[in-house]
């Protein structure tokens, strides 16, 4: 059974397709290209950047080993 999930990410610029890097520079919580199931949280990350305010929308889908 394929699960699929809308998450979104917050930013000043439209990302059609995110990079998943596995190693690189490492922040609080990693390096990573974050996202949330909450719209609302998205559009707060999106206030906190120069520019523009963008809300990214994309499906996850888990995959199953």
């Amino acid at each position: 059974m394929r699960k699929e999930k809308l998450v979104y990410h917050g930013s000043n610029a439209v990302v059609q397709e995110p990079r998943i890097l596995v190693n690189g520079y490492y922040k609080d919580f990693g390096y990573g290209f974050y996202c949330t199931s909450l719209i609302k949280q998205a559009k707060r990350w999106a206030l906190t950047k120069r520019g523009e305010s963008i809300v990214n929308c994309y499906t996850y889908v888990q995959k199953r080993p």
